[in-house]
């Protein structure tokens, strides 16, 4: 048998105003039994264990700090981890698009898919100046210009298309000819200037 004390301390304040001559501490002792504990789960076995995994690098022999990814976090982060999957699948799916190295400023020609879904052979090939990109995780697109039949198009193209089959750069720096470097991210004051200077295609 095992005796504690505990000390449950009163305000002296309190008493007083209600007129009450208690002692400002009392003190009583309970009598608890011994318990038995039993094997239980082990670490290895729960669901959500918040420990250290016992693992020692072989050059400094110290354990080494494992973080805890716990399912339980916020939303945002769980989507920024399942987008980040998506991402790299398509970067591995299609190499043909996200291993092509382009800037803003060159004239890049892109070969998409118009009808019959993602296995379809029906392609077209769209042309045009890149005057900038919304990088957006999944989102992300680049803004292309053209002059087609002497009307300007512009066009925002989603780099993450399945329907996206292949990126091909016609010319570097067509804006400004290599005479000089672009140095903004976004070329949009290109559409209050003449149709010719952002004029890709040929007709």
């Amino acid at each position: 048998m095992m005796k504690s004390t505990v000390q449950k301390a009163f305000s002296m304040s309190r008493n007083v105003a209600r007129g009450r001559s208690f002692p400002a501490v009392q003190t009583y002792t309970t009598k608890t039994e011994d318990v038995r504990v039993g094997p239980g789960v082990p670490p290895e076995e729960m669901p959500f264990h918040h420990f250290r995994v016992p693992f020692k690098e072989e050059s400094t022999g110290k354990p080494k700090r494992v973080k805890f990814n716990s399912p339980r976090k916020k939303a945002n982060k769980m989507f920024a981890l399942i987008q980040d999957e998506a991402m790299n699948k398509a970067k591995e799916a299609n190499p043909d698009v996200h291993d092509v190295h382009f800037r803003v400023g060159d004239a890049i020609e892109m070969t998409m898919v118009t009808e019959g879904g993602v296995d379809s052979s029906q392609t077209e090939k769209i042309r045009g100046v890149v005057l900038g990109m919304d990088k957006r995780g999944l989102g992300t697109g680049i803004y292309l210009r053209d002059v087609v039949f002497g009307e300007p198009v512009d066009r925002k193209i989603p780099l993450y298309s399945p329907l996206l089959k292949k990126i091909e750069v016609l010319e570097e720096n067509f804006v400004f000819k290599k005479k000089r470097k672009v140095k903004r991210a976004k070329l949009y004051y290109l559409r209050d200037r003449m149709a010719i200077e952002t004029r890709v295609t040929k007709w």
